[in-house]
């Protein structure tokens, strides 16, 4: 095991909800809009967003309580290590939480890379029109990305508030533009021949796969609980008020959507490519309202949302290889740390090398294999191991309010999730975990 290097504590509450909200708040909403009103049909959409942020939050509380009890770099994979011991079920457990991490993070911070490229668009016509140039410009902002985290953390800490706060100001512009002209008409009417119930029958699994991909993040300040101050308190607001606040926003916004333009317009067409009101969704809102220099301006907002969810993401997805490493149970490499900032700076290359290399994938490959990759271990793993801690007599700081209803609901919304990710996308997930097994049974063996 590597002697643990020592970290800055430099992220406070604000600093810690900046971090979380610009993680889940990215370009997600933006360009997954059409996606959610293509599987939910009109004011049904709604419900996506709203038994998504209920999954959310569940599952927010399950990081809530872990984080409060085990404030260290690298969120889950340490309570996976702690809770369910480092000699045995533990390490295998973490092991395979840094596998999956390295198939299933980058392609996350991918997806930012991919939606800033597509949203340059508008501004630049010409560049929709490129496949091979699309793809160019997610490279390119994803090394502008590793060059900005590859810093201090207090000053990571310093422009991630301030993006957190471009992140909002964002859906705030699009969602008052979406009001300018709303119709209630138009938001409420649901499509000829649909039903609330068939409809949700029909969309819900899809739809919820792609609402908790635009919710996922809330837990990314728990990655850093090296570096957060007084972690134990901190951690667990900052989650509760990034889960309440994004929703917010996302249900106003998405109603405001439904009321500006008939939806139909938006929604992804039979070859399952989008319209081109769908593709530049906020630019085409706000050029509506306001004209096309506003909407010029909206564009350039969202590239710095989309910005901020890319950075926010390798910041903290980067501390999990770091993490393992550290305790001996991934490569030693990954323990490294800049001599002088004192951040995990090996890591933070490799976890950034890779979200480039995802870049060459289409958004909905990058959303449904991340999704599904991330379910059994991040997310399934963990909310066993908060039912291993309690019954174990551990008694956290902070407890989750009315136990063990929010877990077993976050529970179950992950399997439902995981399930509705397509035969593809499980057996990406399936695969890759199963890989991770055999790795860590040969890595043992050499051990011995």
């Amino acid at each position: 095991m590597n002697a643990a290097p020592t970290l800055v504590r430099g992220v406070g509450l604000r600093g810690a909800v900046a971090v979380n909200v610009i993680t889940m708040i990215g370009i997600g909403p933006l360009i997954t809009i059409p996606l959610v009103l293509g599987a939910l049909h009109g004011p049904l959409s709604l419900a996506g967003w709203l038994l998504g942020a209920l999954l959310a939050l569940c599952d927010g509380l399950v990081f809530a309580e872990l984080g409060s009890q085990y404030p260290r770099s690298g969120g889950t994979y340490g309570y996976l290590l702690e809770i369910f011991g480092r000699a045995r079920w533990g390490r295998l457990f973490a092991f395979l939480l840094v596998w999956q991490t390295i198939f299933a993070a980058p392609l996350t911070v991918a997806s930012g890379y991919v939606g800033f490229a597509n949203y340059a668009g508008y501004l630049f016509p010409a560049l929709s029109a490129s496949p091979l140039g699309l793809k160019a410009v997610a490279i390119g902002v994803g090394v502008v990305t590793l060059a900005a985290l590859y810093r201090g953390i207090v000053s990571v800490s310093r422009t991630g508030i301030a993006l957190g706060v471009a992140a909002v100001v964002t859906l705030l512009v699009v969602t008052c533009a979406a009001f300018a002209h709303f119709s209630p008409h138009l938001a409420t009417t649901l499509a000829p021949g649909d039903t609330f119930a068939g409809g949700l029958r029909a969309g819900l699994g899809q739809a919820l796969v792609i609402a908790m991909y635009d919710y996922l993040g809330y837990g990314t300040a728990n990655n850093l609980g090296d570096e957060v101050i007084a972690p134990s308190t901190t951690l667990p607001r900052a989650i509760v008020i990034s889960i309440v606040l994004v929703a917010g926003l996302y249900v106003t916004m998405q109603a405001g959507v439904l009321g500006a333009m008939p939806w139909q317009t938006f929604v992804p067409l039979a070859d399952g490519s989008l319209p081109p009101l769908g593709q530049h969704l906020a630019s085409a809102i706000v050029e509506q309202a306001f004209g096309k220099p506003a909407a010029t301006v909206a564009t350039l907002l969202v590239l710095v949302t989309a910005f901020a969810s890319t950075y926010g993401g390798l910041l903290g997805v980067s501390r999990i290889p770091f993490a393992a490493a550290v305790d001996g149970n991934f490569l030693a490499r990954f323990a490294h740390v800049h001599g002088r900032l004192r951040f995990p700076d090996f890591s933070l290359a490799v976890m950034g090398g890779l979200a480039l290399a995802g870049c060459l994938f289409s958004l909905d490959q990058l959303i449904n294999g991340l999704t599904a990759a991330g379910t059994l271990i991040a997310s399934i793993a963990q909310i066993a191991a908060l039912f291993a801690m309690r019954a174990q007599g551990v008694r956290a700081p902070y407890r989750m309010w009315l136990y063990p209803l929010p877990a077993l609901l976050a529970l179950a919304g992950w399997v439902y999730v995981f399930c509705s990710s397509g035969p593809a996308a499980m057996l990406y997930g399936v695969a890759t975990l199963a890989a991770g097994a055999v790795v860590f049974a040969m890595w043992r063996r050499a051990a011995r």
